[in-house]
């Protein structure tokens, strides 16, 4: 052994002692548990999960107490962000997995003092055990609630989902029926005018417009409703919409730098029907044989690009025309964001759309200063 002794004599710690003081330390647990009538104790299946955790962290504890140094085996954490998902699934609320780390804290943290007193063994044994112990329970307790939130936040989006359909149909059945209803109402009055060598009166054609764009507004509205939203990351929900829109003819490169964490939710979902609007406007209006679609977001601001090599248009005429709604939704979405939007395009030249966002830490936090955004010129 070159000479060298051991760092204290819980080093010679029999794996009998051991195994015999584990088991003690788990009986001890699952009455506990039992004694606050914790779900944990009283299904076979909870328990079977918690008593492999609790002797894991057992067991890093003795490890980290004969070594002298904290040892906790990270890749066995990674497990319990399952764990948090299933234990939605088996009715038992987060706070129970709390008080059940709290209650294997106490009863091992007195088997390492009862050791330490026994042994005689100094402080770094003690140290090293605690914050095993510490560490090993609170990165647990972490890990559970994360796959808690996760599980729960999924649950709300399928809700969400859900409803969204629920919606899509209602409006498909009743009003999408009623439409119908209405149109053939007209055909046949039409019909009948052309039977008898009348004209069609203004007013009735003007009725078929009406009803025709209704219509045409109505499945829109059921398909939008249908659709996927920023559900997971940004760039998976805006690949979920090229996808959806199935258009072979007009590809989309779609680059998304950065992390979806620095940006908060409300800004994430309305950058996202920005994005689809303008690649909207391109698949209905500009015949683009290509498009690129990048965003970088950063800790502080968001810049997003939206090129394509299609007909473009003249912004002014557009304007002049009635035809901006869109644009002027784009518009007004980027002034409530404190953000700006600048569309650069003319006959035969394409496209291109540059949409910045700044990304504020508080909400009451001063205007970004002058010069930091990108100019904007002629918006439509």
């Amino acid at each position: 052994m070159n000479g060298e002794a051991p760092l204290h004599s819980a080093g010679t710690m029999s794996e009998s002692r051991l195994r015999t003081s584990e088991d003690l330390v788990i009986a001890q647990y699952r009455e506990r548990l039992r004694a606050i009538n914790s779900p944990l104790a009283l299904s076979a299946e909870a328990w079977a999960q918690c008593e492999l955790q609790a002797r894991r962290i057992y067991r890093d504890c003795t490890r980290s107490y004969t070594a002298g140094k904290p040892l906790v085996s990270d890749t066995h954490i990674a497990e319990v962000v399952d764990l948090g998902g299933e234990r939605v699934r088996q009715g038992v609320h987060l706070t129970h997995s709390v008080r059940a780390g709290v209650l294997l804290f106490d009863l091992v943290l007195d088997q390492v003092v009862e050791w330490t007193e026994a042994d005689g063994a100094p402080w770094s044994a003690y140290a090293a055990a605690v914050r095993s112990l510490q560490h090993s329970v609170g990165r647990r307790l972490e890990a559970g609630s994360i796959g808690y939130d996760s599980f729960m936040l999924a649950r709300v989006r399928e809700v969400h989902k859900q409803g969204h359909r629920k919606l899509a149909r209602e409006i498909h059945d009743q009003i999408g029926n009623s439409l119908s209803l209405a149109m053939r109402q007209i055909e046949l009055y039409e019909l009948e005018l052309r039977d008898r060598g009348a004209d069609v009166p203004k007013h009735v054609r003007a009725a078929r417009e009406a009803v025709l764009e209704t219509l045409a507004s109505t499945r829109e509205l059921v398909t939008e409703l249908r659709r996927p939203t920023v559900a997971g990351s940004l760039e998976t929900a805006l690949n979920h919409f090229v996808m959806s829109m199935g258009d072979a003819r007009t590809p989309v490169q779609l680059w998304v730098r950065g992390l979806d964490e620095w940006i908060p939710t409300a800004v994430s979902e309305e950058l996202f029907l920005m994005v689809r609007e303008c690649l909207r406007n391109v698949y209905r209006h500009a015949e683009a044989g290509n498009v690129v679609v990048h965003i970088d977001i950063a800790p502080h601001e968001i810049q997003t690009e939206v090129i394509d090599d299609g007909l473009g248009f003249d912004l002014a005429s557009v304007h002049a025309g009635g035809r901006s709604n869109g644009l002027t939704g784009l518009e007004e979405r980027a002034e409530l964001l404190d953000g700006t939007l600048n569309i650069d395009s003319s006959p035969g030249r394409g496209t291109h759309v540059t949409i910045w966002i700044p990304i504020k830490e508080d909400p009451a936090s001063p205007p970004p200063a002058p010069g930091r955004a990108p100019e904007t010129e002629g918006r439509r």
